[in-house]
């Protein structure tokens, strides 16, 4: 019977028996396992390694794999016997001597590789895994001389018409593609592939394969379905998969949303080696105090993603303002209203070459199996742009990695990435524009009486702090004009101290003018000035904006731009 390959599998088949190319780069979810399907039908899961051994012998007389560690090996005796005389037949003609044992450096190999894939009189196979180990991500000035006589090897044999014109096939493995020099991957002479992480349906047949139980499930006691299980699993590979089963099986307590969550969340948070952080939001809109144009706008956000709507969902947005407005809060909270898989950048930049290009696609590639992700990046001006060619062009690819991603319409409606900022005028602005991040929503300090009253009370119930019986907040809202959330909200926690050294529980009204009249607000006007100023030209509506500046017109409000840049000079 034909196969069932992944469509990966079915991709590279497809594109080697058309001629497109002889040598192939599959990477991404390279270490997982992976279906085959018997002659009998019966179906099994299988390491890469295994799959592609079985998935080449089927029409190739032998099958090499190679890495750094293991050397050059073949599935069987016999395939090494014939692998040695078609490469002893192949050196008499070109005047060498033979070869008896089988090598084990790399150089080695390629050169043993090369005689024999351009062999026309052969049908091999040849699998070199941990490529990155071979030809490694690097500046050419500091490569050394054999990885250099490595990399050269690799490009001349994409190139080879030797190995055009034969029916042999070469396949390079690695995880991470940004881990392999950037040459190799850029040869047009080579097809680059990715290994997804399995979808839901590759997920539920999976969870059917390792039926154990008396009800067909794998745990021994599941409160799961095999939908359900599949869904929640989203962003895991089968091993992970696999792994939490078996823990399953020997646990008294049965499977449920939480446990499976909970374990997601620890292996990707050890996958992604502390680079990401799962937040799970324990406050919605309700529990932010004012803003109400920011929250109706992202409220037709959360209502287009709830409702599949894809096409009405920003690819991205950009919260921008002064610091202390709430940005983080209002992101977390539009995580729970949407009810996004929230995942937050921690430090994903590394001194290493490549390293920090490395972790941003394991990043990426994360999430782009986990779907319906809503992807924070707070301080997005220090992440992203705090190099350019000065870090030796490290913020340039990072930043060229996001807009190659953003830019495919397939996340849409799926992934929402969110940049939080004060300085958007040092983010890239082709990165900025609209496409990437459609929606810009603009933060200010609560300027009206009724929206500072609504911050106090949303701190007094978010903090739990108890008022006494028949204390007013006007008093308190009058005197935090000017102030940020963040300072509203030092203030009611001073009232608290207050209250407590006094040995009290209950604020008075007393604590509260204590608290206001002890509490230093910012002082740095110019900048605040300059940070709002920001958020007003980065803005896309006017009805998110304050009526103090919703009828600026753009010349105006670049004029005073320039004003406050030349008052705060080299501060900016």
């Amino acid at each position: 019977m034909e196969a069932i390959l992944p469509a990966w599998a079915s991709a590279l088949r497809s594109r080697y028996l058309a001629g497109e190319a002889s040598v192939f780069l599959i990477h991404g979810n390279v270490r997982d396992v992976h279906p085959w399907f018997e002659a009998d039908g019966a179906l099994r899961y299988v390491p890469m390694r295994e799959f592609l051994t079985l998935l080449l012998q089927r029409n190739k007389d032998f099958v090499a794999y190679y890495n750094v560690s293991e050397g050059l090996s073949f599935a069987s005796a016999a395939q090494r016997a014939l692998y040695l005389s078609a490469v002893n037949a192949r050196r008499a003609l070109l005047g060498r001597g033979p070869v008896e044992e089988l090598p084990r450096a790399a150089s080695e190999v390629l050169d043993r590789v090369e005689e024999l894939v351009t062999d026309a009189s052969q049908r091999s196979a040849v699998v070199l895994d941990f490529i990155e180990m071979i030809a490694p991500m690097g500046e050419l000035a500091f490569m050394s001389e054999r990885d250099k006589q490595n990399l050269v090897t690799l490009l001349r044999l994409g190139a080879s018409p030797g190995l055009a014109a034969s029916d042999n096939l070469v396949i390079l493995v690695t995880e991470n593609l940004s881990d392999v020099h950037r040459r190799l991957v850029a040869s047009s002479h080579l097809a680059v592939l990715e290994v997804p992480v399995p979808g839901e349906e590759e997920r539920a047949q999976f969870y059917r394969a390792q039926g154990a139980g008396p009800d067909g499930t794998p745990a021994r006691a599941s409160g799961i379905d095999v939908a359900a299980f599949a869904r929640v699993t989203a962003g895991l590979t089968l091993v992970q998969i696999l792994g939490y089963l078996r823990q399953a099986r020997q646990s008294d307590e049965p499977m449920s949303f939480a446990s499976v969550n909970q374990r997601k969340k620890a292996i990707i948070e050890q996958e992604c080696h502390g680079l990401v952080e799962l937040i799970e939001p324990t406050h919605d809109f309700d529990d932010v105090g004012g803003m109400s144009a920011v929250k109706e706008e992202l409220m037709r956000v959360a209502a287009a993603i709830k409702s599949g709507q894809r096409g009405r969902v920003p690819m991205g947005a950009i919260f921008v303002g002064p610091m202390g407005t709430g940005k983080t809060y209002m992101a977390e909270a539009f995580a729970k209203e949407s009810g996004l898989t929230c995942i937050k950048f921690k430090s994903f930049r590394d001194k290493w070459v490549g390293s920090t290009e490395g972790n941003l696609e394991k990043i990426l590639r994360v999430i782009d199996g986990l779907g319906y992700v809503l992807l924070i990046l707070d301080e997005a001006d220090r992440s992203l742009s705090g190099g350019g060619e000065a870090d030796g062009g490290t913020s340039s690819r990072v930043i060229a990695r996001l807009k190659e991603f953003m830019s495919d319409t397939r996340h849409r409606g799926r992934i929402v990435i969110l940049m939080m900022t004060n300085r958007p005028d040092k983010l890239d602005a082709d990165l900025k524009r609209p496409g990437r991040f459609d929606l810009k929503i603009p933060f200010f300090y609560p300027d009206s009486a009724s929206e500072r009253a609504a911050v106090v009370r949303a701190v007094l119930r978010r903090s739990e702090l108890p008022l006494g019986d028949g204390v007013a907040l006007d008093g308190v809202v009058a005197s935090v004009l000017g102030y940020s959330a963040a300072e509203i909200e030092a203030v009611l926690l001073s009232a608290a101290n207050f209250a407590a050294w006094d040995g009290r529980s209950v604020i008075t009204a007393a604590d509260l003018d204590q608290a206001c009249a002890d509490t230093i607000p910012g002082r740095d006007v110019r900048m605040l000035e300059f940070m709002e100023l920001q958020a007003v030209f980065e803005c896309s509506a006017r009805r998110m904006l304050p009526e103090r500046f919703r009828d600026l017109s753009t010349p105006e409000v670049l004029q005073r731009l320039d004003t406050v840049r030349a008052q705060l000079g080299s501060r900016v």
